[in-house]
């Protein structure tokens, strides 16, 4: 027979409690709050939307995906997210 304990939920949440500060004080600077389930990785939108990374970048460039529809999060090395809906 074997006995085992039961994980102290509490601690556990305590844990992801404080993750998710640290983070939100990553990708909040000067109260901005992004809902991430909005947007994407280029390289994620580039997949979802079966086109090129290249593609998407060159995008960015010419303003097809418009300026409010992009993020840079320098705190992140300057990784880009795109806003997740269609452009072409």
């Amino acid at each position: 027979m074997t006995i085992t304990t039961m994980p102290d939920v509490s601690a556990i949440l305590a844990d992801i409690q404080a993750k998710t500060e640290k983070t939100l004080k990553v990708i909040t600077p000067m109260g901005f709050v992004l809902d991430t389930s909005d947007w994407l990785t280029i390289a994620r939108y580039a997949k979802k939307y079966g086109i090129a990374t290249q593609l998407v970048n060159k995008w960015i460039e010419r303003g097809v995906v418009p300026a409010d529809c992009v993020e840079t999060l320098a705190e992140l090395n300057n990784i880009k997210l795109v806003k997740d809906q269609p452009y072409r």
